[in-house]
């Protein structure tokens, strides 16, 4: 282990600390072998150690031994903010004393201590990446690595931080996980932390079975906001912190667009980068400690307008329940348009990716593969194979490398010896069986083609905005982005007289646009973020002309 990750994952509190925290808590005194909470149990509280200490037990890896806490280290990762059900066991090693902060109260201990919050928040998030990068903890999940529905699978509980070893049935170790579940002929097969098989559940399914999913949200709520992208849970964190009932609502989990990035290097405060799930992860546990709620997997299947300016706007959702919603934001940011190419539709989610995570990177190791586009996304998608996994990177873009990526990284892709760069050139076929095998491309310029073997083609050539489930009077621009402010109210389609649109204002009154969505937003994750702050501003104001 390493010990700066030691370090932060496993800190010491001080005296004055946990007297700060005695007021929240009270004092338990625990046999040897007590349990304080079993894996599967949800909603657990949280264990500061007195005396004595606690083992931290791994169910999936026979109840070994993760970390002993001796006194001043407490129990607990970010479960006890998302209050679902936890992956570990714990119990006292000896007699020991113990303090117990009821989990309710956990939230009001961060943010009436702050500082002791930072400490607890980033240790939750460390020892959530240092479980889940051991590989033996969490759920099981087996499958061929090429299989649209393992890929859904393996990215859904990626982006809700649910921890889970992957087995790809074309290896050894693979077959022989297959085999020990009864060698089903449906995959993937998931198998749960108390040995029970699910076969290529759905998502809801999944969810409840992780603990992600339980109910659908509360009926009726200050603001609902759809995406948990940087936008939405910028706007998430901004709105609770200030006292807003808030909801986000998200079809696949945290991250958005931006959590299929591998690393985002120009977002303020972050000089060394940091990945998109990295970012999502920070943000989420930001809203939830002030109180925000995620939901997903939620869609929103239509939107019924209010009828007057105090009546709530009215959210059908695909779980089967109505949500009532003062101001509703939009932050449902862009998908990335599919490739033009031959035999495009066979390999979707088999070979063909919209995201770069180490889920996607991790299944070809050692092998050629091609990223195609131009843009800062593309470029990061390309170091990020290069240095980790791939043999070689090929990147395949219509114009000149550097044209639509900023300079810094355009110059590090060109001093990298196993990237390959074909400039103006597109991808015109994909060849393969079960599997890619090699794309055929055309340079634009010459005409002339060539054949790249390769087994993985990572994509992002533009985006755009799927918005069909939107009410008609909700405008967009000629490209589908949704306008809002002074656009807004220069469509002619503003249906107010005695005031103007808020700067993130639709053409539905109390119907916000945020992040990528938004006509003439720059598409950054930055500009995202600061569209997210703004919205609340609008809510304050739409909410006080409301009342």
């Amino acid at each position: 282990m390493d010990p700066a990750s030691d370090r932060l994952a496993f800190p010491r509190l001080t005296a004055s600390e946990i007297d700060a925290i005695r007021p929240f808590a009270q004092v338990q005194d625990c046999p040897d072998g007590c349990r304080l909470f079993k894996a599967g149990d949800a909603e657990i509280d949280f264990f500061i150690v007195l005396e004595g200490s606690l083992d931290i037990l791994n169910p999936s890896d026979n109840n070994s031994v993760i970390v002993t806490h001796s006194p001043g280290e407490f129990a607990g990762d970010i479960d006890l903010l998302t209050r679902r059900p936890v992956i570990v066991t714990c119990i006292a090693k000896g007699k020991s004393q113990l303090l117990r902060v009821p989990g309710n109260k956990v939230r009001d201990l961060l943010n009436r201590i702050p500082h002791l919050g930072d400490k607890l928040l980033v240790a939750f998030q460390s020892r959530r990446q240092m479980l889940a990068d051991t590989g033996k903890i969490g759920f099981k999940i087996i499958g061929p690595s090429v299989c649209k529905d393992t890929t859904l699978v393996r990215e859904f509980l990626y982006k809700n931080f649910v921890p889970f070893t992957y087995f790809d049935t074309a290896t050894d170790k693979g077959k022989e996980q297959l085999q020990s579940v009864g060698n089903p002929k449906k995959t993937p097969a998931i198998v749960r932390g108390d040995g029970n098989v699910m076969l290529n559940p759905c998502l809801r399914d999944l969810a409840k079975s992780a603990g992600i999913w339980r109910d659908c949200p509360p009926n009726e709520i200050d603001l609902a906001i759809i995406g948990a992208g940087p936008a939405g849970i910028a706007a998430a964190v901004y709105a609770a912190s200030e006292g807003l009932h808030t909801v986000v609502l998200d079809k696949l989990g945290p991250g958005g667009q931006a959590g299929g990035s591998s690393k985002i290097e120009n977002f303020i405060g972050f000089p060394s980068g940091l990945s998109g799930t990295d970012l999502a992860t920070r943000g989420v546990l930001q809203m939830l400690k002030f109180g925000a709620l995620l939901s997903a997997p939620v869609a929103v299947d239509r939107i019924d307008l209010a009828k007057s300016n105090g009546d709530p706007h009215l959210l059908h959702l695909d779980c089967g329940d109505t949500l009532r919603a003062g101001v509703v934001l939009l932050a449902t940011g862009v998908t990335w348009r599919r490739l033009d190419a031959k035999n495009m539709d066979r390999f979707e989610n088999q070979g063909i990716y919209y995201a770069c995570t180490s889920v996607e990177a991790e299944m070809h190791e050692g092998q050629d593969v091609a990223v195609v586009g131009g843009g800062n996304s593309a470029g990061q998608a390309a170091m990020f194979l290069a240095e980790r996994c791939a043999r070689t990177v090929h990147i395949i873009i219509r114009r000149e490398l550097g044209d639509s990526m900023s300079n810094y990284l355009a110059d590090r892709i060109g001093s990298t010896p196993n990237i390959k760069i074909h400039s103006n050139t597109e991808v015109r076929e994909i060849f393969g069986d079960r599997r890619i095998k090699e794309i055929e491309v055309e340079n634009t310029a010459d005409k002339s083609r060539e054949k790249i073997p390769l087994a993985g083609l990572f994509v992002f050539i533009g985006a755009e905005p799927r918005l069909d489930w939107l009410p008609e009077s909700i405008q967009r621009d000629k490209l589908g982005y949704i306008l809002t402010g002074v656009e807004a109210e220069n469509s002619g389609k503003w249906p107010l007289k005695d005031r103007c649109p808020c700067p993130l204002e639709t053409t539905a009154p109390r119907i916000l646009a945020a992040g990528d969505v938004r006509s003439g937003s720059t598409k950054r994750v930055g500009f995202a973020v600061g569209d997210g702050s703004l919205a609340v501003t609008c809510t304050h104001r739409l909410r006080t002309l409301r009342n």
